[in-house]
């Protein structure tokens, strides 16, 4: 009698699972590929170019002719065009290279953190670290950038917005999406075939890191001509508790080493800030309450000027939409040194 039962494992003889050999080549070229780059030192495969390649150039240009760092700036190139690093010096009676601006185009709260982290030996004597904080910062809309999506903690991956989760998850167990097509390049500059480019900045005679092309002063222009940057800050606009949490894990780190965390938002050019409020109002209040919270919770001091004359300054002293000129950098910079003797952040230093 014949009997039938899935529990009669005669019918699996001869039965040898495979894999198609095409899906097993495939895989291991992934591999292979995924390999291959993360071997491959970031210092030779970032572009000059980027966010990764300017905290290099600021490495490896500026941060060893600096003595005894005293203040830190970090943030976007907002900050960096902000604040005149030999200026500063002089005018708080400190030796002339004690002033580290090392603010990024485009420089994210994670980059600040990670710039920090990776440079603690040199800045960790720093008494006073000057964090820039922009309008975008606190949300996941704007460019999360390639040195995150890279280096995120995998915690944070999860916590992103349901638009972004999949791709950082993605993103951080393969990193073939940042690096392969940069591959080429760096192992040309490994076995050096080719000179690592470097990204279009100077160090001017004042420590200061700027673009090598500067514009002067703006003409005055329409407020729609704002709306293509307004509409990149604000689309997807997300306040993420990751990105805060980037402020209290640098605040955390400056306390640790003895410092002060002094949190600052610039103030854009009036004529963009007016139109901006207009349209994203609501948001940037959002941004605005959030920034006050966090600042609370550290206890760092927070300073958000929303209008050019705060500081002395005029739509005239900007080269954009909230970058200052070179004129107006001096300016912005003699009101931080007094800043710094209103505040007595350094004590010593006062009559």
């Amino acid at each position: 009698m014949y009997r039938s039962s899935i529990f009669n494992f005669e019918s699996f003889e001869g039965f040898r699972p495979s894999l198609p050999k095409t899906l097993c080549f495939v895989v291991g070229v992934l591999l292979f590929l995924e390999l291959s780059v993360r071997l491959v030192p970031e210092n030779a495969l970032m572009p000059g170019k980027s966010r990764r390649g300017e905290m290099n150039f600021v490495e490896k240009k500026l941060l060893p002719n600096l003595g005894k760092i005293d203040v830190v700036v970090l943030g976007s190139s907002r900050m960096r065009r902000a604040v005149v690093p030999k200026q500063l010096d002089q005018a708080l009676g400190i030796p002339v290279g004690s002033t580290l601006n090392s603010g990024l185009a485009s420089g994210s709260l994670f980059e600040a953190l990670y710039f920090y982290e990776r440079n603690e030996a040199r800045l960790k004597t720093a008494r006073v670290v000057l964090l820039g904080i922009d309008e975008w910062h606190l949300s996941t809309g704007w460019k999360i950038g390639s040195t995150y999506e890279i280096h995120a903690p995998f915690a944070e991956r999860l916590s992103m917005p349901e638009r972004i989760r999949t791709q950082m998850v993605l993103d951080g167990v393969f990193q073939i999406r940042h690096k392969l097509k940069l591959l080429p390049r760096g192992l040309m500059v490994l076995t050096g075939l080719r000179k690592q480019d470097e990204p279009d900045l100077i160090v001017d005679e004042n420590n200061h890191v700027l673009p090598r092309r500067r514009r002067g002063v703006p003409s005055d222009v329409d407020a729609r001509a704002y709306h293509e940057t307004i509409d990149n800050f604000y689309t997807n606009f997300e306040l993420s508790p990751v990105f805060v949490g980037h402020i209290e894990q640098l605040a955390a780190r400056v306390k640790a080493n003895g410092g002060t965390l002094v949190l600052m938002q610039l103030p854009n050019r009036a004529a963009y800030q007016r139109e901006m409020e207009r349209l994203k109002g609501a948001e940037y209040r959002s941004h605005l309450a959030a920034l006050s919270l966090v600042a609370k919770r550290v206890g760092a001091p927070v300073y958000v000027w929303e209008s050019p004359k705060d500081i002395g300054l005029t739509d005239a002293d900007y080269e954009d939409y909230g970058h200052m000129n070179d004129a107006g950098a001096r300016i912005f910079t003699e009101k931080l040194a007094q800043l710094f003797t209103a505040e007595k952040w350094f004590k010593e230093h006062q009559p």
